[in-house]
């Protein structure tokens, strides 16, 4: 059989070979380093040219070679990546992933078993301009020896290519989003690929424990990993996304306070979508498909994004891209109510937060440091996110100047000048300061480093942010009827401006500083000691007492080494410290008698007082006093209960990359051009859809 199929390919080559040599149908030719033979390729005879950067196909019949794709274009959608001029086909090897003999073997045979029948390239093709798909191209040849060669030379061209990962770090949450298969996708759809692509991955998966990521990217070197992975849902992306640039931070010596520089992570990221919203990959991929994904990764398409940096009380909080108050922290707080819900948990959430009842302004106060290029660029301008956006590149480029300005800056001669008071360091008290305000009543209020497309928002959350502008827009929606915020929000669902309204406040800033106004309680709070305040206030007073005392010690000693020896004036001083200690009040003498103990040593006293003390029987309350007790401790549970509710109406949660996070005040601030992210972009001629928002009601 094995005989048969050879013979008959063989006469095949040779009766279309036009140079009727047996020969050239077996054997390939080298001129100039390049590779020449003769395949067939769709039951067409090809003289087939290979070289450092495409292959290259061509009829021998002399027959014109079609686009048979474009022929359905309007149909099917997808854009082809060959190149065709009438005669030839052409395809780059960029556009490789993999490449390897095909055989035709029985099922329960190894590959490398078989009769070889021709050369598999493997390459991908596109639809709608953002999903990629699969494509097999199979140069049909009977000679084994042919095909290796073919093989070994694409595979060291292909090997070449320095922003293809070889090896990855891979982070899987196995419950991301809805579905319960993602282990099951894992090893169904992304690793064949990565195996094809002969790209060595360490996978782990995402557990509860808090400081798991971090843990596991401190255990291992990053220097022998080409990037980093995670395959989950917004969620998981921000824990790797916190724990990766914070360790980053940690091993270039730098310390997060508010106002740093921080370093660049040497590292991509990468994200395979499983999770509800994944609205980072809808940003930078225009779409949230798994083979997608992985074929950026594959191919090294990588793009810049801006990060945000949140702090607390000048304490580094965590690094995000998205953050929302109000409407959309209350719409995630409500999320994790209805998890039992699967994929419309999102719905119900959506319609519980738009009730009169959870539907609230929250009073803040917001500062913030505009653009500089407000005028040029701005949330309203209408000008959204695309491929080779031109904002973006001059973003871009302007942070590689800084760079490299601060390096030459640096090795510049030394100036007395610039440090002296005659210099521009003198500081202008007369300069406006960059820092805006404004404070009112706010249904939602958000900040977006990414347009944040989703299902339901296809064209963005914000459609006009940039992705690596090294600014964020700041969304202010005030207090308005119900009514009129239900078309704000069916505007994220169509291509129309969602901010195109009177009640809507937009502003693109590099800093923010948010702090909610919280109303004077008119409860009790029972949870207060006057015994613990009595003690802490005492104990405040001693410590100030004695580091008086230290001062004035430090003072005897400073005074005697410059040589002034009459110190009757310190010793007035002295002495009133001596009367202030010995002369303490009653809480004093207590805290005395009872800290200033050995605590090597037993409390002999209260030792003795305990023994000395005559037996008496317990105290019994009356049966008025235990009504009483019980009425004070319902009345207690009732005040409490209503102080909850009364702080739950005039405050939200933030919504952090569908993250909850409690604490309120927050300073955030965004670096340009951090991290790199595996995707292009959306490409300008991608159709995003539309939605029409089911889940709102229609009033």
């Amino acid at each position: 059989m094995e005989e048969d199929y050879l013979e008959s390919a063989v006469q095949r080559l040779q009766l279309d070979s036009p140079r009727g040599d047996p020969d050239s149908a077996v054997l390939s030719l080298s001129w100039g380093g390049n590779l020449t033979a003769l395949f067939s390729v769709d039951g067409d005879s090809c003289d087939v040219l290979l070289t450092d950067t495409k292959i290259t196909w061509k009829s021998v019949t002399g027959s014109l070679i079609s686009n048979k794709s474009s022929k359905k274009k309007k149909k099917s959608k997808k854009q082809s990546i060959f190149r065709y001029d009438g005669h030839s086909q052409s395809l780059l090897l960029k556009d490789i992933y993999a490449v390897k003999v095909k055989r035709r073997r029985k099922a329960n045979k190894s590959e490398n078993e078989g009769i070889c029948i021709g050369m598999a390239v493997f390459t991908y093709q596109i639809t709608n301009y953002s999903k990629l798909r699969e494509r097999v191209i199979l140069f049909e040849h009977p000679s084994e020896v042919q095909c290796t060669e073919w093989v070994t030379r694409i595979e060291k061209v292909l090997n070449g290519y320095p922003q293809r990962p070889k090896r990855i770090k891979l982070f899987l949450q196995p419950y991301a989003g809805t579905s319960r298969l993602v282990r099951k996708l894992y090893k169904d759809r992304v690793v064949p690929l990565l195996e094809m692509a002969k790209i060595v991955h360490d996978t782990s998966e995402i557990t509860l424990h808090k400081d798991c990521i971090r843990k596991e990217l401190e255990q291992n070197d990053l220097g022998m990993y080409d990037c980093i992975i995670v395959m989950g849902g917004d969620g998981s992306v921000s824990k790797v996304l916190d724990a990766y640039l914070s360790l980053t931070q940690q091993v270039a010596g730098i310390e997060m306070k508010a106002g740093f520089t921080p370093h660049r992570p040497a590292l991509p990221l990468g994200v395979i979508p499983t999770g509800t919203t994944n609205h980072l990959v809808n940003s930078v991929q225009g779409i949230d498909d798994i083979t997608t994904a992985v074929f950026h990764i594959i191919f090294g398409n990588t793009h810049p994004v801006d990060v945000c940096s949140s702090y607390q009380k000048d304490k580094f909080n965590r690094w995000s891209f998205n953050l929302q108050y109000g409407f959309g922290g209350n719409i995630l707080h409500f999320t994790k109510r209805y998890t039992m819900l699967g994929q419309r948990k999102i719905d119900a959430a959506f319609l519980k937060a738009l009730t009169k009842s959870k539907l609230r302004p929250y009073e803040c106060d917001i500062k913030y440091i505009p653009s500089p290029i407000s005028a040029e660029s701005h949330p309203k301008d209408g000008v959204s996110c695309k491929t080779g956006c031109a904002i973006c590149l001059r973003a871009s480029h302007n942070t590689v100047s800084r760079q490299n300005s601060v390096y030459t800056d640096s090795l510049q001669e030394f100036d007395p000048l610039a440090n002296s008071g005659t210099s521009s360091t003198i500081i202008d008290l007369t300069k406006e300061s960059p820092w805006r305000s404004t404070k009112g009543a706010y249904l939602n209020v958000a900040l977006f480093t990414v347009p944040s497309l989703c299902e339901y928002a296809p064209q963005g959350l914000s459609k006009y942010t940039h992705l690596a502008d090294g600014y964020m827009d700041l969304v202010l929606v005030r207090n308005v009827e119900r009514k009129h915020f239900l078309r704000y929000l069916k505007r994220h669902g169509n291509s129309k401006n969602q901010f195109d309204f009177p009640f809507v406040e937009c502003h693109r800033v590099k800093e923010v500083q948010f702090r909610p106004r919280m109303n004077k309680w008119n409860h009790k709070d029972h949870k207060f000691s006057e015994i613990d305040y009595e003690m802490t206030r005492v104990s405040s007073r001693l410590a100030s007492i004695s580091e008086k005392s230290l001062e004035v010690i430090d003072d005897h000693g400073r005074h005697s080494k410059d040589g002034i020896t009459d110190i009757d004036e310190l010793s007035s001083d002295d002495e009133e410290d001596d009367d202030t200690l010995s002369r303490p009040n009653s809480a004093t003498v207590s805290l005395n008698e009872s800290n200033c103990n050995d605590p090597q040593e037993p409390n002999k006293n209260n030792t003795e007082r305990v023994q000395s003390a005559p037996a008496t029987s317990s105290y019994r309350p009356s049966l008025q006093e235990q009504i009483h007790a019980k009425y004070q401790n319902k009345l207690r549970k009732k005040e409490e209960k209503a102080k909850e509710k009364e702080e739950s109406r005039v405050k939200s949660v933030w919504n952090i990359d569908n993250e909850v996070f409690t604490e309120l005040d927050l300073d955030v601030m965004v670096h340009s051009n951090l991290l790199l992210v595996y995707g292009q972009g959306i490409h300008p001629n991608c159709d995003l859809g539309e939605n029409t928002l089911g889940c709102i009601p229609h009033f």
